[in-house]
């Protein structure tokens, strides 16, 4: 009869129809899955990331192969393509720990702490630890003058500024004598114009003006040339 003749024939039909369906379906996802893949190629391409693969079921995204280095940044370029669902990195290409950085590199680690200032030693507070310590500054840059003259040398001058540091937070219960020398056959007044030439310097660099003072006295040992200078006394008033 023609009622069942078509009773039969529909189970048949709706056969072909949910495989032609199912063969749609298939084709399409083929399709998604080859365009998905082609714009992770090209998205890893865009940010440098190499020598990995990228697979794809339907629109969740596979990653293999990565170095652990550049895993967090294959994720983040997959993860930012219109349309991938999911994003899963297999084998030992976890990200490293630590904080990321906007383009998925590991941060750089922070700064070492910069060091801490060597510790300055002590200023002396007594006459015993100006002393030491101006015959450290002396012997270390010696006040001296070009010969026959006050004119204190490049050095001379560092080594007299240098002493007027010092000098300028001394107790008021200290005062320092400038001894000035001469070579041997100069002239006597030279080594306290020498002398006063040094205490002027002090006193236009802070040191006050009572607390040095200008003395003489001929030195027998010119031929070194260490004659022209200028010597400094702590004293207790």
């Amino acid at each position: 009869m023609p009622g069942t003749r078509w009773s039969r024939l529909l189970p048949t039909a709706l056969l072909v129809t949910l495989a032609l369906t199912a063969i749609t379906v298939w084709s399409a996802s083929d399709d998604i899955e080859a365009e998905l893949a082609a714009r992770a190629k090209d998205a890893l391409a865009d940010v440098g990331v190499s020598g990995g693969q990228v697979s794809f079921s339907g629109r969740d995204a596979s990653l293999a192969g990565f170095p652990p280095d550049k895993a967090a940044q294959a994720i983040d370029a997959i993860q930012r393509i219109d349309g991938v669902r999911t994003v899963e990195i297999s084998g030992d290409t976890a990200p490293p720990a630590g904080p990321m950085t906007t383009s998925g590199e590991p941060s750089p680690p922070p700064p070492s702490p910069s060091p801490s200032p060597a510790p300055t030693s002590a200023k002396p507070t007594d006459k015993a630890g100006f002393q030491a310590e101006i015959d450290r500054l002396l012997a270390a840059t010696p006040i001296t003058f070009e010969p026959d003259t006050t004119e204190l040398t490049a050095d001379g001058e560092r080594g007299a500024l240098e002493i007027a540091k010092l000098l300028t937070d001394a107790p008021r219960d200290l005062k320092f004598r400038i001894t000035g020398q001469v070579a041997t056959g100069s002239d006597r007044k030279l080594s306290l114009n020498r002398a006063l030439a040094v205490e002027r310097l002090l006193e236009r660099n802070g040191v006050k003006r009572d607390q040095a003072y200008s003395t003489q006295r001929k030195n027998s040992d010119g031929a070194s040339g260490e004659g022209r200078r200028v010597d400094i006394t702590a004293e207790q008033r």
